[in-house]
């Protein structure tokens, strides 16, 4: 699952509170939205971090 993928959840979570006429219903997706939204910051961080972090061969850090 991708940091979009999980973007695009948390849309569809909040689309669907809008449409909720049960406010405990409308309350759990609009908190889903904000869990699939930490877990795509969480997922960018991470990818971020991958790509800053220096190449590892063979145990050892590769220095450019």
């Amino acid at each position: 699952m991708t940091k979009e993928d999980c973007r695009a959840n948390a849309l569809k979570c909040y689309r669907i509170a809008q449409t909720a006429s049960d406010r405990e219903v409308r309350h759990m997706l609009l908190n889903l939205a904000v869990e699939w939204r930490e877990l795509a910051a969480q997922l960018d961080r991470l990818h971020q971090g991958e790509a800053a972090a220096p190449a590892a061969v063979g145990g050892s850090k590769v220095l450019h």
